[in-house]
């Protein structure tokens, strides 16, 4: 019994060897393979665009939202109007630490605002290229 594990273990790495060759070709064969299988023209539509193009309209929608609630009026919740009401009537109350802190706020929504109307502008220039590129083939 000895004898036949003897032979079993030296047949071993024979066998890991053999297994580990047959697993090497069997992927070189799928990967020579695959360019072929996807070869063919890729169907029109929006699901092959680059995907910075699948994203434009939805930016959009936020970054309207965005500008509008900004440049909304005193009731308009997280509108620079109202957070300058805000401030007024942090002042009208004698507290300068509320008051300081939202004119940082304020500082930092004002600063912002330009910038995502640049933004908007950008992305009707990222919309325009979408609209020229032909569908992604390969993605």
């Amino acid at each position: 019994m000895s004898r036949r594990t003897t032979t079993s273990r030296a047949r071993a790495p024979r066998r890991l060897a053999t297994l580990g060759a047959l697993a090497a070709l069997t992927t070189v064969g799928a990967l020579v393979s695959a360019p072929a299988a996807q070869a063919g023209p890729m169907p029109a539509g929006d699901k092959h665009k680059p995907a910075i193009c699948k994203r434009v309209p939805t930016v959009d929608t936020r970054l309207t939202k965005a500008i509008e609630r900004l440049g909304g009026d005193a009731t308009v919740k997280g509108s620079i109007a109202h957070l300058q009401a805000r401030i007024a009537e942090a002042d009208k109350l004698n507290r300068p630490a509320v008051k300081t802190y939202l004119n940082d706020k304020l500082t930092t929504r004002q600063r912002l605002l330009p910038e995502l109307k640049q933004r908007k502008a950008d992305l009707a220039n990222v919309k325009t290229w979408c609209d020229t590129q032909p569908s992604a083939a390969g993605k």
